[in-house]
């Protein structure tokens, strides 16, 4: 896989078993170099200390949060994947800064070969988007439609945080938190996030 990623205009990093960086696309080496909220240091990606990160595990069943690096989340992944439980062999994981930055990472295992060595690529990560919010205010006119708890859950959803998130803030399932941006969508006659920013935000 050497030299395979130089070609992706999307960032990407292959991480080996033990959660070690073996391949970093150009495009993410790029946003590394500028991010508040994920470094490399010693070829492990890790959050910075003024950084949040909450992942959406199904292992776990629902939210956690993840002290330092992903190797948790890997372990998870590679796991899943080698008893061939393809529903949970996937992570979804969101790191806040401060200033509004969240990124979005997708974590993915890759199927393993028994001929492969421990440095073998075990997962490949993907950072979906990232969000700078400059503004988490609703305005009056939303705001006033919703219930107090709605609109705790609306301020949270313009302020770039995943739904995963949310419910480890709130200390509620993630199902509630899915249920209350249903309810959100359904005041405001949205049909998705997008459509929600331009109708909700100042």
């Amino acid at each position: 896989m050497a030299g395979a990623l130089d070609s992706l205009s999307i960032h990407t990093i292959v991480l080996d078993g033990s959660g070690r960086c073996s391949q970093v696309s150009p495009y993410a080496e790029t946003l590394l170099a500028d991010s508040t909220v994920l470094t490399i240091r010693q070829n492990r990606l890790r959050r910075s200390q003024s950084s949040r990160a909450v992942a959406d595990c199904r292992c776990a069943g629902g939210p956690i949060e993840i002290d330092h690096d992903l190797q948790p989340c890997i372990d998870c992944v590679t796991r899943s994947a080698s008893a061939r439980d393809l529903g949970s062999s996937a992570c979804s994981i969101s790191v806040s800064g401060d200033r509004g930055l969240v990124l979005h990472l997708r974590l993915s295992s890759i199927p393993s070969n028994a001929d492969e060595t421990s440095f073998a690529a075990a997962a490949i990560l993907v950072i979906e988007s990232q969000t700078l919010t400059n503004s988490a205010e609703l305005l009056p006119e939303v705001a006033v439609l919703l219930t107090a708890a709605e609109r705790e859950v609306a301020t949270e959803l313009l302020s770039g945080r995943r739904p995963a998130e949310i419910a480890l803030r709130r200390s509620v399932s993630i199902g509630t938190i899915r249920s209350q941006i249903k309810r959100i969508y359904a005041k405001l006659e949205v049909s998705g996030f997008v459509e929600f920013i331009a109708r909700a935000r100042r």
